[in-house]
């Protein structure tokens, strides 16, 4: 079997198509189960007509992407605009906003997106009765990326550890992203257009460019 494989007439067109013929079938693997991944995300996100009515201690023993409505008077703490989100091929910010009760209880909410000319400092919210939207879990840090800075009203992700230790405050196991109501010239994200990456295609875009490659390989080597 070496000796054939030795004896090919384009040997080295043979390891090297090999190699990566590999690749795209890896791609193609990878895209597909991104793709698997993101259906059951999306087939644990409920919609419910009417959200949950809850207070900011309650949000710990609720459940990810519950529809809820918090039911108290909330005041401004902190706002940060969250780099390189994307609305409809624009590129812009999400307003990214801490809260507290009077019971000084804390809340992350995040409102919506704005324009790249969007300015933190116009984005004076003081005190809010209510915020309706869904609950998620915060961002995983990556192990490649850009590190977030601290007291800069820039980030790169809501990541709860950089955010507590900015504030010095706990936070509660969600943060909230609202679905309506999100503020004056600020877009609320549309949580199921979040989830409609084109995985599936890819995948059959790969495993297509694999099978060419592998074709000419095999001719070319008069294999086929």
């Amino acid at each position: 079997m070496i000796s054939k494989l030795n004896n090919l007439p384009n040997k080295y067109l043979f390891y090297f198509g090999l190699f990566f013929v590999l690749i795209f079938i890896s791609l193609s693997y990878w895209q597909y189960t991104s793709y698997l991944e993101e259906r059951e995300l999306s087939a644990q996100i409920l919609y419910p007509e009417n959200p949950t009515e809850v207070i900011v201690s309650e949000i710990n023993t609720s459940n990810e992407f519950s529809l809820i409505t918090t039911q108290e008077k909330l005041q401004t703490v902190k706002t940060w605009l969250l780099r390189s989100r994307v609305n409809n091929g624009v590129s812009g910010y999400h307003v990214i906003t801490i809260y507290r009760n009077d019971m000084n209880e804390h809340i992350l909410i995040n409102r919506g997106w704005v324009p790249l000319s969007a300015d933190v400092d116009n984005y004076n919210f003081s005190t809010e009765q209510s915020f309706t939207g869904m609950l998620y879990r915060y961002d995983e840090i990556p192990r490649f990326g850009q590190d977030d800075i601290p007291e800069s009203e820039y980030i790169f992700r809501i990541d709860k550890i950089f955010l507590q230790n900015e504030i010095g405050l706990i936070l509660p196991n969600y943060y909230l992203q609202l679905s309506q109501n999100c503020g004056s010239e600020i877009i609320c994200i549309d949580t199921l257009e979040k989830y409609r990456a084109p995985h599936l295609g890819y995948a059959f875009q790969w495993l297509f460019f694999a099978i060419c490659l592998a074709v000419v390989i095999l001719r070319k080597n008069k294999l086929i």
